[in-house]
């Protein structure tokens, strides 16, 4: 980069721990430059809640909140269900995910909230979504269901409240938190009296009565009292339908006598049916025998014949005005757009696809190099796959069914990659074609309530492996996987009540950073993060130390060419020596910062002898000798990962970048001159820039000043001694060019000279590509070697020039 961008990126360095400062070393120019790849995974229509309802016309809409980004908000959308048509489609002006849709009857509305905290409403035939604001900031909104009564109720996080919206006066009330300890608030069902709310990281069930505003808790059958979520509720005539997670069994609770009537085990599915118009029958699906009618005389069910490859989102019973599907059908959404409709006097069926529907971009959760050289993406909630971009050829290509991606690893010619949730482990032989099943076959899981397989390292024939536990649990994992077999053996809470985020293994030991962070929805108990060496035989710590004082993860680890261990927490670096088992230096290069799970861990040494870090939204490059650092790129900048060429690889929301280091660094122009100019130029400091200019006299580069000249004409020499970098691109002299010992990079491209050429003990790296010379060439000196292509000379050619 140039002298001047580089000055102005250096970090001030506050050193912690540190032995006695040596004289401040010059700070190298940077090489390279930052180069878009666009997004990996283009569109994704992801709505993680829906709902239905109707028009003033009685047509039966679906209504979806597709997923956005970082970049992109999230977008409303209406399908008509009789023509298969999106009749309305809005770009919200805020909030990227919804887990919160309802429809009310009873002024024909739709409501909707964001994770982010916003709530939006939308009535068929209004021109826009109206913005209903953020009731109560620093909550996310959950789930909402309409009363009878047109008030709408609201579930949120971390909080775990209840709240109301009342439509005729828009007034908000929050009613506090639904269960004492419980962070969400994840499910609602709605009746005249009474709001049942259902809660994470803990499965509680909760009545609130809407005349006293009180809350009372219900208890569950005693063998789901270790259960993480209630996560979907239907009335139905005096039963409240609930559906309970991890083990997917529905509750049969009775509201009049307050006892469970009935357990169904392992359903399918987010969503139970509405009643039949007959009121008898409600639907819900079974994975191994399709949709099922459930008898609310009997408390059995029927499977109905029709069998959907989707689990349901919502249910609705719907008119669709067509002889072939007389009377009401069943409609049934699923979260990536797709709409399937059941008639039951016919089982006719009809399916809608998302053809129509607007997605976004996928926000990335992961980078991984494979051993074939290609770069693997991995993002949140991903219903195409994750991504394969191959450097040699620029082309992306889609793996269906990997799904989101939390950390990726290699052994010999395999890809290994973690994928929540239930912390599956997947083997993924890169020499043979990508085919999900069988390449990678079923995944391995690890046990011990881990949800989230972060960091992957080889030792031996294993892969250890660092976790993070499920939602509500404090207490993640060390596994050792052997991919061979499918073996995985876990141990739980290496470091009591820490998640391990970040794994290096070395002469036989893993060495695991952690995060004092559990899974979402419990706060954390340890306050500072450990570092700790395992024997991978018997998962027994050998040692464990807090490296940085204070520091709530370890971020990342990675070994030197020397077998020093190199780690970042919160934005300090450190150095481990494991045979001292201590920590030898730690300074707080980069601004303070963490992150519970994941981007903010990545470290990789480079053939140019740096190290480069991703810390707190940025790219930066360390001296591991001076350890003066730099920032490369910023602005959200997360994961890192490193090809076969060494560039490197990083993402920001939904986007790929590289940072390339055959590409000029892009100037700052303090000083631009265009057109003639007559008389000498000197460039005594800064970085002057010569575009389309014509220079009548010479141009004279002083020490740690840049030049940088594009499609210009210099009648008379063009000398540089000391500069911070020279860049020509389609330039004439007229007279002799001398580049003398240069710190920053020296590009030539497409450059003719009627004169000698000198390139002497230039440090920066000398790249040479299309230049046109009438007299001699001469290159002694420079490290590293240049890099020449297409020369044209018409003199003799000296020292490394000729060499090359």
């Amino acid at each position: 980069m140039l002298a001047a961008l580089v000055a102005a990126l250096v970090v001030p360095l506050a050193v912690a721990a540190a032995p006695a400062a040596a004289p401040a070393a010059p700070i190298a120019p940077v090489v390279g430059a930052e180069e878009s790849l666009g997004y990996p995974i283009a569109s994704r229509v992801l709505s993680q809640d829906q709902s239905q309802g109707v028009d003033a016309e009685g047509r039966p809409q679906a209504y979806w909140v597709t997923a956005g980004n970082p970049e992109t908000p999230g977008m409303f959308q209406a399908t008509d269900l009789r023509s298969g048509e999106v009749v309305f489609a809005e770009r919200l002006p805020a909030g990227v995910n919804s887990w919160a849709s309802t429809f009310s009857a009873a002024d024909g509305t739709v409501y909707f909230g964001m994770v982010e905290g916003q709530l939006y409403s939308w009535t068929p035939g209004d021109d826009a979504v109206t913005a209903l604001g953020v009731p109560y900031p620093g909550e996310g909104i959950w789930r909402l269901a309409a009363a009878p009564d047109g008030v709408i109720y609201g579930g949120t996080y971390p909080g775990g409240e209840l709240f109301s919206y009342d439509p005729t006066t828009g007034a908000f009330t929050n009613h506090g938190q639904a269960v004492p300890g419980e962070t969400y608030a994840r499910a609602l069902a709605v009746d005249d009296e009474s709001v049942w709310v259902g809660t994470q990281p803990r499965a509680r069930l909760t009545r609130f009565d809407r005349a006293t505003g009180q809350f009372h808790q219900v208890a569950l059958p005693a063998q789901y009292e270790t259960h993480e979520v209630v996560y979907d509720m239907t009335l139905a005539r005096d039963y409240l339908l609930l559906r309970v997670q991890p083990s997917n069994d529905l509750l049969v609770y009775d509201t009049v006598t307050g006892e469970f009537v009935d357990i169904v085990p392992r359903i399918s599915g987010r969503a139970i049916s509405p009643p039949d118009p007959a009121g008898k029958h409600v639907y819900f699906r079974i994975a191994s025998v399709g949709v099922v009618a459930y008898d609310l005389d009997t408390l059995t069910y029927t499977p109905v014949g029709w069998a959907p490859n989707a689990f349901p989102g919502t249910w609705a019973w719907v008119d669709l005005d067509d002889p072939a599907m007389p009377g009401l059908s069943l409609a049934m959404t699923y979260y990536y757009g797709r709409i399937y409709i059941w008639n039951p006097q016919t089982h006719a069926a009809r399916y809608i696809g998302e053809d129509d529907l607007q997605g976004a971009p996928n926000s990335i959760t992961a980078l991984g190099v494979g051993p074939d050289g290609a770069v693997y993406v991995g993002a949140f909630l991903s219903p195409p796959g994750m991504a394969r971009f191959d450097p040699a050829t620029g082309a992306t290509t889609l793996l269906a069914g990997a799904g989101q991606v939390e950390g990726f690893g290699t052994y010999g010619d395999h890809l290994v990659f973690g994928r929540y949730p239930n912390a599956g482990l997947l083997d993924f032989d890169t020499t043979r074609p990508w085919s999900m099943g069988t390449n990678p076959g079923p995944a391995a899981t690890i046990g011990g309530e881990q949800d989230r397989p972060q960091s992957f390292a080889q030792v031996g024939d294993l892969i250890a492996v660092g976790s993070v536990p499920k939602s509500g649990r404090l207490g993640g994992a060390l596994s050792l996987w052997d991919p061979a077999t499918g073996e995985v053996v876990t141990h739980r809470n290496v470091v009591p009540d820490q998640s391990v985020v970040s794994v290096a293994a070395r002469d036989g030991l893993v060495y695991g950073g952690t995060s004092v962070n559990g899974g979402y929805g419990i706060d954390p108990v340890a306050t500072e993060a450990e570092l700790f060496v395992a024997d991978p035989a018997t998962g027994e710590v050998l040692s464990s130390i807090v490296p940085v004082p204070g520091g709530r993860a370890v971020n990342g680890l990675t070994f030197d060419a020397d077998g020093m261990l190199w780690g970042v927490s919160d934005g300090t670096l450190f150095t481990y020596d494991p045979a001292t088992r201590s920590v030898t230096r730690a300074e707080q290069l980069f601004p303070s910062s963490t992150s519970m799970y994941g981007h903010d861990r990545h470290l990789v040494f480079r053939g140019d002898g740096y190290l480069y870090v991703t810390s707190s939204g940025s790219l930066w490059r360390v001296d591991p000798e001076s350890w003066a650092v730099t920032r490369l790129a910023s602005s959200g900048v997360a994961s890192l990962a490193s090809d076969g060429a060494g560039n490197l690889y990083y993402s920001r929301g939904a986007a790929l970048y590289r940072w390339n280091f055959a590409l000029r660094p892009q100037p700052v122009c303090d000083v631009t001159v265009t057109g003639p100019h007559a008389g000498p130029v000197t460039v005594q400091a800064g970085t002057t820039c010569l575009d389309g200019a014509s220079i009548d006299g010479p141009v004279q580069v002083s020490p740690g000043a840049v030049l940088v000249a594009e499609d210009s004409a210099v009648r008379g020499p063009v000398r540089a001694v000391g500069a911070g970098g020279v860049q020509l691109d389609g330039v004439t002299v007229t007279g002799p060019l001398s580049v003398t010992g240069a710190v920053g990079g020296v590009w030539i491209d497409g450059t003719t000279v009627d004169g000698p050429v000198e390139l002497v003990s230039n440090t920066g790296g000398t790249t040479v590509d299309g230049l046109t010379v009438t007299g001699p060439l001469s290159c002694t000196g420079n490290e590293p070697l240049p890099v020449l292509e297409d020369l044209d000379v018409a003199g003799p050619v000296a020292g490394q020039c000729k060499e090359a």
